[in-house]
């Protein structure tokens, strides 16, 4: 089986548009490099049910912090790729950051008859519940959209394959 993820990374506007003009480099474009140095974060299948949270509704959304929301060419076999404005991320930046955890609670129900797969540890109580480890994911998120804006970044957005 394989596992998709999500994986965020800021780039400059030099290198953004180095991507959006030469997609043909995305299957070489190794996101473990930006992981290795900070630019990156690999949010793994977590990805998925916040982007249906932040859309809110009950699917996968089309544009948005967890999907990017201008998709590059599809030259990938293993991932699609996807990019936010510099100008958009500040903008999402300041909304996913005034969600608090309480917020979050209120609005994220947790349906334990979905199809997800359990999360590593859910059963022992190493996660705790599954809203705390999404609330925890959506701040990872908020803190790498927010550095992404202080720094005038945009981001690139891999969802796919574990590499």
């Amino acid at each position: 089986m394989k596992q998709i993820v999500g994986i965020y990374i800021r780039v400059g506007g030099p290198e953004l548009r180095r991507l959006r003009e030469m997609p043909e480099i995305l299957p070489k474009y190794d996101p473990r490099v930006a992981l290795g140095d900070g630019r990156g974060i690999d949010l793994g299948r977590s990805w998925e049910d916040l982007g249906v949270f932040l859309d809110g509704g009950v699917k996968l959304p089309d544009v948005g912090p967890t999907v990017g929301d201008v998709a590059l060419p599809a030259t990938d076999s293993r991932a699609t790729w996807s990019y936010v404005e510099p100008e958009r991320v500040a903008e999402m930046a300041e909304h996913l950051l005034k969600m608090r955890r309480r917020e979050f609670r209120n609005a994220y129900e947790v349906d334990p008859e979905d199809t997800q797969d359990s999360l590593p540890g859910a059963r022992t109580g190493k996660w705790g519940s599954r809203g705390a480890y999404m609330y925890q994911k959506l701040r990872m998120l908020a803190s790498h959209y927010a550095e992404a804006a202080r720094l005038g970044q945009g981001m690139l957005v891999r969802i796919g394959e574990r590499i």
